[in-house]
């Protein structure tokens, strides 16, 4: 099996849901994963494998290689664990301004979706109780990382979303709808049936309006993106709203001022000339085109020469002797000369 294998949950959005692939929650620290991994290792590795036949033997060896493994290395690696944060999160509010086209399937993405207060909680004992038999059935396994990465689907989703309306002064209200038996678990154990996973049922569009546009989501979430002071991140939410509206004054401004504060005047200027163009009440356009002023103030004034003539006029005839006669009793005592360079600390003169 391999990750490109993968069609269900997060995977459909081509995210390679690598905490789905061990089975630990995306909020798992690096001792987690570490011991996770071990397990599954233990599980499907040669030397320890419990399989009967050289056939399985090779399979499991062939899942710990192609598929356990680049998982791992992406998790437990810090830099690459990052980039996998970042990705998600980045996911998770994409489809949470589109959540009103998302249709879940299994039973427990089903129970999560309901949750509201306690979803936090929900989600980490769904994860705890799928993962000690994920790997124990190979022939379910493909079904099981599925249910664990709609888990995640629905959990990035509910956190953002509860960001968006938190944002907006709204309570929150779910708008993903609940499909029937894309991926299916019975009471007692998952059907393993093919039947069981239709992909065509894992995205759909209804006729229903969402509450917000997605607009306002994007801007109500650059906004708190901007208050965090995370103003790469507001810009792409700013991008995409233009992509919406590129005649929100309202808009241009907020990336304008953004751009700003990255101290990138050109294109601050450029959005921000183009806001008051738009609309030059607005409020929003006007105060970032006083933060421009304000900046482009502020470098000219650094350029004048008053600090460059302070500075020169302190240097004098008479010190610039004496420091000319210091030079020259340095060169003739031998100490202002330069130390020879080493190499394996041997003086090379």
């Amino acid at each position: 099996m391999m990750i490109s294998d993968l069609k269900h949950g997060l995977f459909k959005y081509d995210v390679k849901d690598y905490y789905a692939i061990l089975g630990v929650p995306i909020d798992a620290n690096v001792k987690d994963i570490r011991l996770r991994y071990l397990k599954i290792a233990y599980q499907l590795h040669p030397d320890t494998n419990q399989a009967e036949t050289e056939e399985e033997k090779t399979r499991a060896s062939n899942i710990l290689s192609k598929l356990v493994n680049p998982a791992y290395e992406n998790l437990y690696k810090d830099k690459l664990r990052k980039e996998c944060e970042l990705i998600l999160s980045d996911i998770g509010r994409r489809l949470a301004t589109d959540s009103y086209k998302i249709t879940v399937s299994s039973e427990s993405a089903k129970k999560l979706l309901q949750e509201e207060k306690n979803s936090n909680k929900v989600y980490h004992e769904l994860i705890e109780k799928l993962a000690p038999e994920q790997y124990q059935d190979l022939d379910k396994l493909h079904i099981k990382i599925s249910l664990m990465s709609e888990l995640n689907m629905v959990y990035l989703m509910s956190q953002k979303t509860i960001e968006f309306n938190k944002v907006a002064g709204i309570s929150n209200q779910s708008q993903i709808n609940v499909g029937e038996g894309s991926i299916s678990q019975s009471s007692s154990n998952i059907d393993t049936s093919a039947s069981n996973i239709d992909s065509s049922t894992t995205e759909e569009a209804t006729t229903s309006k969402p509450k917000i546009s997605r607009l306002d989501k994007l801007i109500n979430s650059a906004k708190q993106h901007s208050e965090n002071h995370n103003y790469e991140q507001g810009i792409i939410d700013l991008r995409e709203a233009v992509k919406i509206d590129s005649n929100s004054s309202t808009v241009h401004a907020l990336l304008g001022s953004m751009y700003v504060k990255q101290n990138n005047l050109t294109y601050g200027r450029i959005h921000i000339n183009k806001a008051m163009a738009l609309d030059p009440n607005d409020l929003i356009a006007k105060q970032a085109q006083q933060e421009l002023k304000d900046i482009e103030k502020a470098q000219k004034s650094a350029k004048t020469p008053s600090a460059k003539s302070s500075k020169t006029s302190k240097e004098t005839p008479a010190t610039k002797s004496v420091d000319k006669s210091k030079d020259k009793s340095k060169d003739k005592d031998g100490k202002g000369k330069k130390e020879a360079p080493k190499i394996f600390g041997i003086p090379l003169w």
